[in-house]
């Protein structure tokens, strides 16, 4: 099915045997005579260092001649970025970073990230039958020219408690799919005590992700078409905005920080959990006490679900051509069939390749709540990043005028005015 939505590796170096065993070379083998060195950071220790680690093991069984150091993991991508900006100042840049796909756009009009397209387009995988999803690598193409290898893509979800929809004469089979609906349903989950609370709407998620997808559903945008203006604040935006706030006025959703919200939900006390999939194993795996099923992220007034693609890439940061080359190689095999499938195993995140895909056919039957990501994929859209060098502060701005319009602080209308004032400052 997957193959509608979006568009056998030569032999090379030395094969490795995988659950579906089929056989993984590289286009360019570094030469093994030769050792180069590259360091990778990653954010979110937790998901991705795991992961990473599982790839490079079944990696250096094809490169034993690439060693992969690994830096330590960063909080969040705004840190990550923060981390590699520095690091190109001081000439101790990761070679290879795996940053959020609306941080990369700064790397490449600032004339930082490596280009890749030459590797492309001399690299038969990119064209193979049922290799690279196209719609998934597009994410690193900027203006035609390839910059990043995309890792690891989520959409927002909503997350529920079974348990709790049935004690509250709901059908747990058939979850809210309307934002009306949820807000209705999270209502008669409130009802059932004070312990309780209807849901959590991670508003303060990355790079204003979860609020991209609640503007652009709305039919909005960050700003008009040719960049000329910010476009939060038109009608869209103050849709969404005073949506975001109804959750509160309503008394469904309570004024938490993303930890908070989360933990609530693990706990069982809250009903609806709207947040990206990323989170679903490590959520999974600690909600072992009730029912925790997934569903579909609710379509706007309009109609619309566009959801931003979350997630990562892999984006080269060296001026030496061999290090280039030997990351290259590890970005690829990580979004490869081996790696796509260790990586969504291990995550919630969406798979990079038609073959990892494949074998991971008895893996998802096994696991439904990974299946309602997929079901999202043809409602994606690269994740917004604005032009110039303020994006860290841009994204800070918008979080804090969010938290205002939850925390009563500010209308919704009042809110999201003053961000869009304030972003276009910052544009300047």
């Amino acid at each position: 099915m997957l193959s509608r939505f979006f568009g056998n590796i030569s032999n090379c170096c030395r094969s490795i045997l995988v659950p579906a065993a089929f056989m993984l070379v590289p286009f360019a083998c570094v030469d093994a005579a030769e050792t180069v060195e590259i360091t990778v950071a990653h954010p979110y220790g937790k998901i991705f260092r795991p992961i990473h680690q599982e790839i490079i093991k079944e990696f250096n069984k094809i490169h034993p001649n690439i060693k992969v150091t690994l830096e330590t993991p960063y909080p969040d991508y705004e840190e990550l970025t923060q981390r590699t900006l520095a690091g190109i100042l001081q000439n101790s840049a990761p070679v290879l970073s795996f940053q959020g796909v609306n941080q990369i756009r700064q790397y490449v009009e600032a004339g930082h990230a490596y280009e890749l397209s030459d590797f492309v387009r001399n690299d038969p995988r990119w064209k193979e039958k049922d290799g690279y999803y196209p719609t998934m690598m597009a994410l690193g193409n900027f203006n035609g020219k390839q910059y990043a290898i995309p890792f690891a893509i989520s959409t927002p979800i909503v997350y529920y408690n079974g348990g709790l929809l049935k004690k509250a004469g709901l059908d747990p089979d058939s979850p809210p799919a309307t934002w009306e609906a949820l807000i209705a349903a999270a209502k008669k989950i409130q009802a059932l005590g004070p312990e309780y609370t209807g849901m959590f709407y991670d508003y303060q998620a990355t790079g204003n992700w979860m609020w991209q997808a609640l503007l652009y559903s709305e039919g909005g945008s960050m700003m008009d078409e040719k960049e000329t203006r910010v476009t939060i604040a038109d009608a869209p935006g103050i849709r969404a905005a005073k949506l975001l706030r109804r959750f509160v006025d309503e008394g469904v959703m309570q004024d938490w920080t993303r930890l908070q919200g989360e933990q609530a939900f693990i706990a069982g006390r809250v009903g609806f959990y709207a947040a990206s999939t990323s989170w679903l194993k490590g959520v999974q795996d600690k909600t072992g006490g009730f029912d925790m099923r997934t569903a579909l992220f609710p379509p706007g007034t309009t109609g619309l679900r566009r959801l931003p693609n979350g997630g990562n890439g892999g984006m080269i940061i060296t001026k030496d051509p061999a290090k280039a080359r030997a990351a290259y190689e590890y970005a690829m095999f990580a979004a490869g069939p081996v790696g796509t499938a260790i990586q969504v195993r291990g995550s919630g995140y969406m798979p990079m390749h038609v073959k990892g895909t494949e074998a991971l056919k008895d893996f998802y039957a096994a696991n439904p709540n990974f299946r309602t990501s997929l079901r999202q994929i043809p409602t994606i859209f690269r994740w917004y990043s604005f032009p110039g060098g303020n994006t860290l502060k841009i994204i800070d701005v918008i979080k804090d005028r969010l938290q205002a319009i939850v925390g009563k602080k500010a209308s919704a209308e009042e809110g999201i005015k003053t961000a869009s004032d304030q972003v276009a400052e910052l544009l300047k």
